[in-house]
């Protein structure tokens, strides 16, 4: 199977304008989404930052509501992309009580949220959030852990943890391919390794800067990780999310 293709589902993307560092404009959302349908990707997650107590934390209306505009913008220039609703949620003291409280999205109306963790917290209480609401039965996907700090510093602790406490991890193409230094491959690397690891998202922001990877990465990483692992975090783990199973 060639990469990426119509079966590719793009988990973690900032394709929402005006809501966060991705696009400041429906323009700019429609040159990304044009990335994505040159690819052959079919289906975006839209996951702009939820951070309480910034500019960025567009409420689950404002999403939908921008979601809606991208996705008519999309139709009326034939762009055959598909956006389905999410958010990339900072990890925050009153995390929990808004998920109880149903104010913040899951990933395309699964029961998994993508959270990212502080990159200035230190490791212990990173895993004391995480052990607090998988404990209150919270289904968590890590965004992008190769890239924080602390969780470098941790290896084979953070792989026993996420196994035992059933935390999924989403890593960062552009960690795989050099983008974010030599600690992120690294840390990447070893969380393959360890078997810990169920998706891979783009974390696009736009056209131009940290677009989503173009056809000759996709060679690469199916090079680097082969391609059972890439339809598997591309493809099949991301359906089974958006189906609900």
């Amino acid at each position: 199977m060639a990469f990426p293709c119509d079966e590719v589902i793009d988990i973690h993307s900032h394709i929402l304008p005006g809501i966060d560092d991705g696009p400041a404009t429906l323009d700019q959302s429609l040159a990304l989404g044009r990335c994505y349908a040159e690819l052959g990707i079919a289906t975006v997650i839209c996951t702009s930052h939820y951070i309480p107590g910034t500019a960025w934390a567009a409420s689950a209306e404002t999403v939908r509501e921008k979601m809606a505009a991208v996705q008519q913008c999309f139709a009326d220039h034939g762009v055959a992309v598909t956006l389905l609703p999410g958010m990339e949620i900072a990890f925050h003291r009153k995390l929990a009580a808004r998920l109880e409280r149903g104010e913040l999205l899951a990933l395309a109306g699964s029961d998994r949220y993508l959270v990212e963790p502080a990159f200035g917290d230190p490791a212990d209480e990173l895993l004391a959030m995480l052990e607090n609401l998988s404990g209150r039965g919270y289904a968590i996907i890590l965004a992008h852990p190769e890239r924080i700090p602390a969780i470098q510093e941790m290896g084979e602790k953070m792989a026993g943890f996420v196994l035992e406490h059933g935390v999924e991890i989403q890593l960062n193409a552009g960690s795989l391919l050099g983008r974010f230094g030599d600690a992120s491959r690294r840390t990447a690397l070893g969380l393959i390794a360890r078997g810990c690891v169920q998706y891979l998202g783009s974390d696009a922001h736009g056209a131009l800067a940290r677009r989503p990877p173009d056809a000759g990465e996709w060679a690469e990483l199916e090079r680097m990780v082969g391609g059972e692992r890439l339809r598997a975090w591309c493809c099949v783990n991301p359906a089974g999310l958006v189906s609900g199973k």
